[in-house]
C-alpha cells in the first residue's frame, strides 16, 4: 500500500508537471535522474513507518487548498482541514498548522461572509485542544505529544552542551536532568523539569543553538542518508555518526572517509544531486511567478510547507524528515530544470481566475 501510495504521489506532482510545461523527451530524461537520486523515497514506501502516509497528506493540503482558491467551494476547504487534522494525527510537527488553519479560515470568513469557512478552519485546532485534554486526563500534563521534550532534550540542548563544551558533557549533562526528572512524583513535573532545564541551555546560548538550527535546516534538504542506505540494506556497521553530528563535531570528511569505498562514492553522487535539486527548486519558486495566479499561490504552498518542515525539525534535520514533502520540493526543481522554456510555458498557460471567483 505504501509503495503504491508513492507511485500515486510521484504521478500527481509528474502529471502537474506535464500538464504545465510540456515537458520534452530529455526533461523527462532529467525527471528520472532527479526522481531516482533521492533513494529515502523508495526505502520508506518499503518500511513500515508513516512517512509515505503523510506525504500523500502533504499532497492532499496543497491540492485541496488550490481547488478551493480556484473554486471557492466549502467542500474543498473542508477536504483541506480533513487532511490537516489527519496529518496532524500522524506527525505531530504539523499540529502548529491547526492554529494557522483558524486563523486563516477566520480572515477569510471575515472578508467573503461565509461562516462556514469559520467553522471549517477551527477543525484541526479543535481536534488538537481534544487530544491536549485527553493527554491531561491520562497523565495530568497538558501537551499534545511529549516528543517536544524529549527532542528538547536529546537533541536541541544536549547539542548545545555538545558543541559548547564537549560529548562528555553533554552525556553528563542529560544523564543529570533525566535523574532529576525521574525523581519528581508526577509525569508532569517530569516535563516541566526537563523543559525548564534545556530552555535554560538554550537561552544561555542563542547564537550557538541558532546555528545549530540553521546546520539542521541545511542537512533536511541536503543529507544524503546514509543511515538509511545502511539500515535497509543491512549493511554492517561502520562507526560513522550521521552527517549533522558530524558536521557539529568538525569531523564530516573523516567520517565520509571511514566509508566502504563503493558506499561514499553512492553517497556522494546523492549529496551532488541533493544540492543541484535544492538550487533548482529554488530557480522553479522564482520561475512560477511567471505563471498565472494559481500556479502563483501554488508556489507559496508548497514553499511554505517545505519551509515549515525544516523550520520545526530544526536541529534534527535529515533525508527521513525531507519524505512527506520532498515531492513539493520536486515539483519546483522540475520547474527550475527547464529554465527559460520552462517560463514560455507558463505564459502560453496563464489562465487567470474567474471574474467572479476572483471579486469574491
Amino acid at each position: 500500500m505504501q509503495n503504491l501510495l508513492s507511485l500515486l504521489n510521484l504521478g500527481l506532482v509528474l502529471r502537474w508537471w506535464n500538464s504545465l510545461m510540456q515537458p520534452s523527451r530529455v526533461d523527462w530524461l532529467w525527471a528520472s535522474v532527479a526522481i531516482f537520486s533521492f533513494p529515502a523515497q523508495f526505502i520508506y514506501a518499503s518500511v513500515v513507518m508513516s512517512e509515505m502516509v503523510m506525504q500523500t497528506l502533504a499532497l492532499l493540503i496543497v491540492v485541496a487548498g488550490l481547488l478551493f482558491i480556484r473554486t471557492l467551494k466549502c467542500r474543498f476547504a473542508f477536504g483541506a482541514a480533513v487532511a490537516v487534522t489527519l496529518g496532524l494525527l500522524v506527525k505531530p510537527v504539523f499540529y502548529p498548522l491547526a492554529g494557522g488553519l483558524a486563523l486563516l479560515g477566520t480572515i477569510l470568513a471575515w472578508r467573503s461572509r461565509r461562516l462556514a469557512l469559520f467553522a471549517i478552519g477551527l477543525v484541526p485546532l479543535v481536534s488538537v485542544l481534544f487530544y491536549m485534554g485527553w493527554n491531561y486526563q491520562r497523565t495530568g500534563y497538558f501537551h499534545y505529544s511529549s516528543i517536544a521534550e524529549i527532542n528538547l532534550l536529546h537533541y536541541n540542548a544536549a547539542g548545545v552542551v555538545r558543541q559548547a563544551q564537549g560529548a562528555a558533557a553533554e552525556e553528563q549533562w542529560v544523564s543529570g536532568v533525566l535523574a532529576e526528572a525521574n525523581a519528581q512524583p508526577s509525569f508532569a513535573g517530569q516535563q516541566h523539569l526537563i523543559r525548564a532545564r534545556a530552555t535554560t541551555v538554550l537561552l544561555a546560548h542563542p547564537v550557538l543553538y541558532a546555528r545549530q538550527h540553521a546546520q539542521g535546516m541545511a542537512a533536511f534538504f541536503l543529507d544524503p542518508g546514509r543511515f538509511d542506505v545502511a539500515q535497509f540494506f543491512r549493511l554492517k556497521q561502520i562507526g560513522v555518526s550521521g552527517l549533522l553530528t558530524s558536521v557539529r563535531d568538525g569531523s564530516l570528511l573523516q567520517a565520509f572517509a571511514k566509508l566502504p569505498l563503493g558506499l561514499m562514492a553512492f553517497l556522494a553522487i546523492i549529496l551532488s544531486a541533493n544540492v543541484v535539486r535544492a538550487v533548482l527548486a529554488l530557480r522553479g519558486f522564482l520561475l512560477l511567478g511567471s505563471g498565472g495566479p494559481l500556479v502563483r499561490i501554488g508556489r507559496w504552498l508548497a514553499a511554505g510547507l517545505l519551509l515549515y518542515v525544516a523550520l520545526l525539525t530544526g536541529p534534527l534535520g535529515a533525508a527521513r524528515f525531507l519524505v512527506p514533502v520532498w515531492p513539493l520540493l520536486l515539483a519546483l526543481a522540475l520547474v527550475g530544470q527547464q529554465g527559460q522554456k520552462g517560463k514560455n510555458a507558463l505564459r502560453a498557460n496563464d489562465k487567470p481566475l474567474p471574474m467572479g471567483e476572483s471579486q469574491r
